[in-house]
Formats: C-alpha cells, structure tokens, sequence
C-alpha cells in the first residue's frame, strides 16, 4: 500500500541508493549498467513496514504529494467531467467567441500555418486542422474551473483565469517546426507540428500542460491541481503583502504621529517660552507703572494727565500680559510675541538718545510721553 513517490521517500531515509534516470531503459536494451551498493555505515532508519493493498483499494495517501492528493480528488470528484469530447458541444461564451473568430479566420488569413483569435478573446493559436480539438480542450477546461469557483477575464491583448484575486495569463498555442530551405536564397520557414501548449503565467511564476507521452486530454487534471495549488499559493502572498502594507502603513503613521507631535511640542515650549518673556516684561513694566505713579504722588503731581497716561499704560500692559491678553481696540491683530525683545537687539526706547534731529541736545528730563494729550479725554 505505497506509491512509487512514497517508496522513493524510504529508500532515501533509509540510504538505499537509487538508480539514476536511464537505468532501465538501458538494462532493457542490454547495456551494461551500474548498480550501487548499499553504504557500509548508516545510522538512521534501518527497518520498515509496508502493508499490502486490498484489491482495489486507493493507494495510502500520506505518501503522496499535495498535489497528487489533489489531483485524485480532482479525479474522483462526481460534479466534474474531464473528459474531453471530439465536438464541441454548448460552448462556454468565451469559447464560442473564440470558435467564430478562428472559423472566420481560416477564410482569409494564417500566420505560419496557424490561426489566432482576435482582440478581446481567448489567446488561441492553432492550425486550421487543431482548430476543434484546441476547442474542445479549452471549454473542458474552463467548465471544470468555473464549477469549482474560477473567474476568467479576457482584455484587448490577453486572456486571464482568476487565482487567489490574482490574474494569470492563460494562453493555448500549437509549437512550429523550424525548417530551412536552401535554393538559391536560403530561407527559413516554419510549419505548425500539431504539439499544443496550454500555459499559465504571472510573474515567473508559470505552470505549464504540453502534448507529449500523454496528451493535454488526459493531463487536465494534472493541471488544475496545479494552478489551485498555485491559488493558494498567491492568497499566501497576497495576504502577506496585505500584512507588510498593513505594517508599512502604521510604521508611517507613527513616524509621522512623532513627527507632528515633536514639532507641536517644540511649538508648545517656544509658545511658553515667549509667553514667559512677556510676563517678565509686563511685570517689569507694571512695576515701571507703579513706580511712576507713586513718584507723581510723592511730588504731588497726580494730575488728570498723569493719571490718564498711566490708565493707558496699565491698559496696554494687560493687553501685553500673556495671563490676560485684554483686548485694546488700536492694537487688535498684532501678535504680542513681535514686540519681544530679542537678545542682543537694541533697545532705541531705552537708549539715552541725547541727539535730536539737527544735532541739537536734549536733557533726559525733557523727554515726553509719546503720545499727545488727546487721549486723556478718552
């Protein structure tokens, strides 16, 4: 109850050798071939079990590959027909465009002695004489993928069946023979061989049935097995480039989250820093204020003049204080901040400019409030 693949598997566990390709083939014809002996030391599995098939039943499974395992259910499954027809019959939608495109075809035009379809349809090239077996096989094929759950697509240039969401270009192509003939030009012509190819690819990634020992009939389930492994495969893919996208994405977020994050924090404290500054400012000048008035009180000067440029003083200065930002009417819009002194810059109010205009000099005693005195009747 094994299987040739599952007999292979224990002569390698076991070191026993195995004969290289061509072995019988060659003992067959009688040639002298070399048999290798058993290795003098080997350490691992020395003794196996194999039990005898009952007469018609199935070979053990847990010999055999993924794919085979598969493919036999493929094979035993009761809503499939692979078996492929000498006519075609109920043609799928797309096959049916693709007969009528190379039955038009054959009236006119061959390329190498083959045909092709159209713009839009199934990627077919055949010679006129495979034109109905190449059918056949195609809409055998597409009927078995579409009953267990594949999509087709077809383009302007190419032909695609669906797996795992992803678009494998699908094409049916007989080979040509190449022939060269020498008269008096030599020229090369090549003549359509009967051998047809049904390829799959996507990205390097190809899976391939081809006319051979057996026929493309015979292998469809060979190849569905493979491309639904394929399918698999590329869900396995196309979810791990989901998650790497995933992650991708979230590892800019974050980035960027930090980024805006620094940069509002370094606002913040440039924010703080500066609303700091004012204070000390307007501390500095409150103070300034207060020592004003009780200088004009000291002396006995706390006119209406004087008090009402310090009223407007005290106003400016609590629309300057960063705690209170009062609104002043005059001075609406401006940014507090501006007016900061920066370190190094100097201070031309604070200066003790003795110089006025015509180089005239002036006592610091006699310098006036900026503004005149109309706002005091404010």
């Amino acid at each position: 109850n094994i299987s040739d693949v599952g007999l292979r598997k224990i002569c390698i566990r076991m070191g026993v050798p195995l004969p290289k390709s061509g072995y019988w083939s060659k003992m067959k014809a009688g040639k002298t071939v070399e048999a290798h002996p058993l290795p003098i030391f080997h350490e691992g599995v020395q003794q196996v079990t194999l039990k005898l098939r009952i007469e018609g039943q199935e070979i053990d499974e847990a010999e055999l590959s993924p794919q085979m395992v598969l493919q036999k259910a493929i094979e035993h499954d009761p809503f499939l027909n692979l078996s492929v027809p000498d006519t075609l019959f109920n043609p799928d939608p797309l096959v049916f465009r693709a007969k009528k495109s190379l039955t038009k075809r054959q009236e006119y035009y061959t390329a190498g002695g083959l045909l092709n379809t159209g713009l839009g349809e199934l990627d077919i090239r055949v010679a006129p004489e495979n034109v109905e077996r190449a059918l056949c096989i195609i809409d055998t094929f597409i009927k078995a993928m579409r009953l267990r759950g594949h999509e087709f697509k077809v383009d302007e240039r190419e032909s695609y069946i669906v797996l795992g969401g992803e678009n494998v270009k699908m094409t049916l192509r007989e080979s040509q023979t190449k022939e060269i003939i020498k008269d008096k030009w030599e020229r090369t012509e090549f003549h359509a061989n009967g051998i047809l190819t049904l390829k799959f690819e996507r990205f390097g990634t190809s899976a391939t049935c081809k006319d051979g020992k057996v026929p493309i009939e015979q292998q469809l389930s060979k190849i569905i097995s493979k491309l639904e492994l394929l399918a698999v495969q590329f869900q396995i893919e196309r979810a791990e480039s989901e998650r790497w996208r995933k992650e991708y994405d979230e590892k800019k977020r974050i980035e960027e989250e930090f980024a805006n994050r620094k940069k509002m924090e370094l606002n913040s404290f440039r924010e703080i820093l500066l609303d700091s500054c004012r204070w000390k400012e307007v501390s500095l000048l409150r103070k300034y204020i207060e020592h004003i008035e009780e200088k004009a009180v000291k002396e006995n000067n706390l006119t209406e003049e004087v008090i009402g440029r310090l009223n407007w003083a005290k106003k400016k200065a609590d629309w300057y204080d960063p705690l209170l930002e009062s609104p002043d009417e005059w001075l609406d819009g401006l940014n507090q901040n501006s007016l900061l002194m920066q370190p190094g810059a100097q201070n031309t109010t604070a200066t003790d400019n003795r110089y006025s205009s015509g180089n005239q000099y002036q006592s610091p005693k006699e310098r006036t409030w900026p503004l005149a005195p109309w706002y005091v009747k404010k």
